[in-house]
Parts: C-alpha cells; sequence; structure tokens
C-alpha cells in the first residue's frame, strides 16, 4: 500500500531517536533491524511490528490501533521498556557471581 513521505518522516524520525539511545547506552549496534508497517485497506486497524537483534539481545515490538501515527509511537515505546527491562536483566547477570550455593538454585 503506498505510503505519504509525512508517514515514513514520523516512523525514521521515532526509529532513529531509538537507534541513538540504542548506540549512546553501551555502542550497541544492531545486527537486524525490521520495522514493518502494516495498513489495512478495508478498515481503519493498523499493525506495526519492530524486530532488533543486537549483540545481546533479540526484542520484538507489536502494537494495533486505527491510527498509524500512535501505533508507530506505541510500538517503539514498547520497544524502548523491552531494552530498558533487559538492559537491566543483563547487567544484573553480570554482576551476579557464580558460588556452590547459586549454582544450586538454579
Amino acid at each position: 500500500m503506498p505510503h505519504s513521505p509525512t508517514l515514513e518522516e514520523h516512523a525514521l524520525q521515532k526509529l532513529n531517536r531509538f537507534l541513538q539511545l540504542l548506540k549512546e547506552e553501551g555502542n550497541q549496534t544492531p545486527l537486524y533491524a525490521e520495522f514493518w508497517l502494516k495498513a489495512n485497506r478495508q478498515h481503519p486497524h493498523h499493525a506495526v511490528e519492530l524486530h532488533l537483534k543486537t549483540p545481546q539481545f533479540d526484542l520484538h515490538a507489536h502494537d494495533e490501533g486505527t491510527d498509524m501515527y500512535m501505533v508507530i509511537d506505541a510500538a517503539i515505546d514498547k520497544m524502548n521498556t523491552l531494552f530498558k527491562k533487559e538492559k537491566g536483566k543483563h547487567k544484573d547477570k553480570m554482576r551476579s557471581v557464580d558460588t556452590p550455593k547459586s549454582q544450586f538454585n538454579k
């Protein structure tokens, strides 16, 4: 489905802002990033999917709704939340010390 230049500009601006955050947080460069915009012709129900693969994370965000701009914003916000959550888990994992007791609990 053809899209407007303003929609493409909005999506790229939001995605570039998230990728800048990703680079600032640890100089991670995505190995793989996909951003799908799915517009439905028959009724106003659109979907956005974002898949991001980095050396440490493999993240996927999805959102649906009637306003494409709001759906894009929500999907990127979800990806931002997922990234912060996974980053926190990764930091906790790196800080944990392997002791016989911690290995027994696994």
